[in-house]
């Protein structure tokens, strides 16, 4: 789109012709039968046009952008917006959603637009909302499926704010906020298709470049989909650069709003006094070059210019007083500007702004209230209860006071307020506030921020969610810091709660800064939950440092337990990245704490953790010790949910040992116990264990069709790291079957999902079977695949998993059965023989005998059919000793057309 020219904005509507008598209320009064003129906005006010007209009839969304600093005429172009809307189609829905600097939550603009959307306000009772939001998802969506309206509404609940207690959905999600949000996106984006399916939606959002990542995820996952539906998005940079990355079906239109040129300015001035009978250059150029341009400056130089006294009254209008532009008395800029309107207010008017300003951009007349009461004593006396309230005079006072500074264009009124019982401000202009509150003397900043966290304290009585974070900056400043630090845990403890774990993890930090060092118990509490946050968002490095910390303060005052936590949440994050070794180490030092601390269930649980590490490294016998003695503890404590961990534990290191049967039974009684306590997820992982079994028992369609019906659950539930497992389990089994494309469909989306969570180890596991594909296929670049997957898994470490990676590379490497000189290829044998002695390193037979039995197969291609009937028989023996009769019929075959039977 062509960078349109800026025009004023909606405030600056053209007064009545001034007289003698006018005043600057009368300059700040607007004409209500008229919006004002676009000046200069021809080619924005063309795009928007476009815009529109084109999602309205084609019926693809559509996104308009425009940049510009505050007061640059943004709102004006989405009051523009709505008005051609309406033009073009009566019946058009408009929906308006406002950013404000602070943050409204990482869901603004749309967490608002949403209750208005669905007509909440503070009174409404929160059952009736639910019910209210079900129905009308149910209309958007056409749709009687009780599950998809059920999910939809909650997802939407998230979005906005509304509890929805004990949902499945939500519940469900809370352990993957990445997939929340995605999920959340898809379903708003799912209403507002609902909604532009049957009249034509415009979206104007305001003041974007407040908003967070997560906000600007809603807005893609809006315009990606279908139906009549136009966005138009306005904001101060880096709008431009945000609404780029996004893709709109039908079509994008971006563009800078220019400062105005002098021509523009000329034309506002005689806007804002009708009756100037000309702008003369100097004062054009002046006011240009002082206002940068920007339609908000230019209308409040022109203000403060004429109460200045720069225009004179005559018989034929307003004549501007040249003589007066080469005084020092008139405003030379914004700041100047605004302090020279800011001393024609009355005392009271002024205190006000003051003590505004010590609340924020946005304010409530009752923290103003506050901070009038705390500076002086309560009247009366105890003798007389009526007299210390007699009456609220005060209260009117302000009130009043309120309405004057709106008149007078300082603050504005918002429809809503975020608290009960209070009306909702914000200052009209950019600047005032850190103007006045520049000028507020240290001492009285700081009683007055006390004055307004304890108001703010008394409101979260009332409505306590989410109040926490706004009481925490105003303690800080008020130098209360240790009450600041708990101010701010307690934020993020509610953040974390409701899975905004980014909003989290700036209160986590905050919360670090201001908690005393003497306070360690609360120190240790608020690096817990950092480290946790930090781990969650594969921040590993840093929540090592923070679960450091934590330890060393536990060591100080001699906390075991605490000190076993730690340890034992540091060795998860090198699990987590892989490093197996490390993590070993540091997961039998928190045991030991563990066991000091008498924790029994820090006891088991570490237990577990080093079962699952053993297995990984092949170390099957100590994983049985670990695995065994975690089981005993917690059936001797009645831990069911513990127990069936134990029981999967004991499953998987039995199927490594290929002991089928014994796995099948651990995993069976995982499964029934998970069952019935109710545990989706612990009974996911046993079906897909049950799966696998299945698969190598040689049962490949029925172990597919346990596994697609699983990830059907794990989708269900968000778990991601279980869909991961399951869609490479069935990449796998529909390469083994032939079935290619269905393969690589599944593996792709398994190498997706594990690249997202950073599971390392199974990013290695699909690169290499994706290398299979890659050679069954026949592709040039297979065994450049594999090499890169045996890359990956000597990243990772994992024992069986680089024997894997040594077989496949094997495999492909067969191919080559001499080198160019004529000379036997070994590679392929090389490959092969490393497997198998990392197979039997780590106590996995089965998987050493299928390698011997793969390094046979290619030994007789090459030839050397001896060698090949020695490793064929080692395999036939092995397979005979663990009971798998299959195989040892196909090394049978081998041998017997070997003549070595």
């Amino acid at each position: 789109m062509v960078s349109a020219s800026p025009e004023f904005t909606d405030d600056t509507t053209a007064p009545g012709p001034p007289d003698v008598e006018v005043d600057l209320e009368d300059l700040n009064t607007a004409d209500e039968d008229r919006e004002p003129p676009l000046i200069g906005q021809a080619d924005a006010a063309q795009a928007i046009q476009t815009g529109v007209e084109r999602s309205f009839t084609v019926g693809s969304p559509t996104l308009v952008a425009f940049e510009g600093p505050r007061g640059s005429g943004k709102t004006r172009l989405l009051v523009y917006a709505s008005e051609i809307a309406a033009r073009i189609d009566e019946r058009v829905s408009v929906h308006y959603g406002a950013c404000r600097e602070g943050g409204d939550g990482p869901y603004a603009p749309f967490s608002r637009l949403l209750l208005e959307r669905f007509g909440v306000t503070p009174a409404s009772s929160p059952s009736a909302v639910r019910a209210a939001m079900s129905r009308q998802v149910s209309e958007a969506l056409q749709s009687a499926d009780a599950i998809r309206v059920s999910e939809t509404t909650h997802l939407l609940g998230h979005l906005a704010g509304i509890p929805f207690p004990h949902s499945p959905v939500l519940s469900a999600l809370e352990s993957d906020p990445q997939e929340l949000h995605r999920r959340a996106c898809r379903a708003f984006a799912r209403l507002v298709e609902g909604d532009a399916q049957s009249r034509p939606v415009l979206m104007l959002l305001d003041n974007m470049q407040f908003a967070e990542e997560t906000g600007w995820d809603l807005v893609k996952a809006i315009a990606a989909g279908d139906g009549h539906l136009a966005i138009v998005i306005a904001g101060d940079a880096p709008v431009l650069e945000r609404a780029g990355r996004i893709e709109a079906a039908g079509g994008v239109a971006l563009g800078p709003i220019a400062p105005l040129g002098e021509m523009e300015v000329q034309a506002m001035l005689h806007v804002l006094l009708p009756s100037l009978k000309s702008a003369p250059e100097t004062l054009v150029a002046a006011v240009t070059h002082r206002s940068d341009g920007n339609p908000s400056a230019v209308r409040e130089l022109g203000f403060a210019l004429w109460e200045a006294g720069l225009f004179v009254q005559t018989d034929d209008g307003l004549e501007v007083d040249l003589t007066r532009l080469e005084g020092d008395d008139l405003p030379v800029g914004m700041e100047d500007a605004m302090r020279a309107r800011l001393t024609r207010v009355d005392a009271l008017e002024r205190a006000t702004l003051d003590r505004a300003a010590i609340v924020g951009e946005v304010f409530w007349d009752g923290a103003i209230l506050g901070q009038m009461r705390s500076d002086r004593n309560a009247p009366g006396d105890a003798s007389d209860p009526l007299s210390i309230w007699p009456d609220d005079a005060d209260a009117d006072a302000l009130v009043s006071a309120l309405v004057r500074l709106q008149q007078k264009g300082f603050v504005e009124a918002l429809d809503q307020s975020d608290l009960p019982g209070a009306t909702e401000y914000t200052f009209s202009l950019e600047g005032t506030r850190a103007l006045l509150y520049a000028e507020i003397e240290d001492e009285v900043r700081t009683r007055r921020h006390a004055a307004v966290a304890r108001w703010l304290g008394l409101v979260g009585q009332v409505r306590r969610e989410g109040v926490a974070a706004m009481i925490a900056p105003h303690l800080e400043k008020a130098g209360q810091h240790a009450r600041a630090g708990r101010a701010y845990l307690e934020a993020a403890t509610y953040e974390h709660r409701h899975r905004r774990i980014h909003r989290a993890l700036r209160y986590i930090e905050r919360a670090l800064e201001q908690v005393p060092a003497e306070d360690v118990v609360r120190r240790i509490e608020a690096l817990h939950e950092h480290g946790s946050m930090l781990a969650t968002v594969g921040r590993y490095d840093e929540s090592i440092a923070a679960f450091t910390e934590m330890l060393r303060h536990a060591w100080n005052i001699g906390a075991r337990g605490k000190g076993g936590a730690a340890l034992n949440r540091i060795a998860r994050a090198h699990r987590a990245r892989g490093e197996d070794e490390r993590a070993q180490e540091v997961f039998l030092r928190a045991l030991e704490l563990f066991r000091a601390a008498g924790d029994l269930r820090g006891v088991a649980a570490t237990l577990d953790d080093l079962a699952q590490v053993d297995v990984r490294r092949g170390e099957l016998e100590l994983g049985f010790a670990h695995a065994n003695e975690a089981l005993e503890i917690r059936r001797a404590h009645a831990d069911e949910r513990g127990e069936a961990v134990s029981l999967n534990t004991l499953g998987q290191l039995e199927y490594r040992r290929g002991h089928l049967d014994a796995a099948e039974s651990f995993a069976r009684a995982a499964l029934e116990l998970r069952e019935r306590i109710g545990d989706a997820e612990g009974a996911l992982q046993s079906s897909n264990t049950l799966g696998v079994l299945a698969y190598e028992r040689g049962d490949r369609a029925g172990a597919v069709l346990a596994w697609r019906s699983a990830l059907e659950r794990a989708r269900e539930i968000a778990d991601r790291r279980s869909e991961c497992f399951l869609l490479n389990n069935v990449g796998e089994a529909r390469l083994s079957d032939g079935a290619f494309d269905e393969a690589a469909v599944a593996l792709e989306r398994a190498l997706e999902v594990a690249s997202e969570i950073g599971d390392v180890r199974s990013v290695a596991e699909v690169k290499r079977n994706l290398g299979l594909l890659a050679l069954r296929r026949g592709d040039e670049d297979a065994t450049t695949r594999l090499e890169s997957a045996l890359d990956e898994a000597l990243a990772y470490g994992g024992r069986d998993m680089v024997a894997l990676a040594h077989r496949a590379l094997g495999e492909s490497r067969a191919q080559t059965l001499f080198s160019g000189d004529g000379e036997v290829d070994k590679r392929a044998e090389e490959s092969f023989l490393t497997s198998i002695d990392l197979f039997r390193a780590g106590g996995n037979e089965r998987e050493a005998a299928r390698s011997l039995m793969q390094l046979g197969g290619h030994l007789v291609e090459r030839g050397d059919r001896e060698t090949a009937g020695e490793r064929l028989r080692e395999a036939r023996a092995i397979f005979r000793r663990l009971g798998h009769g299959d195989e040892e019929s196909r090394v049978d075959v081998t041998l017997r057309e070997l003549g070595q039977s």
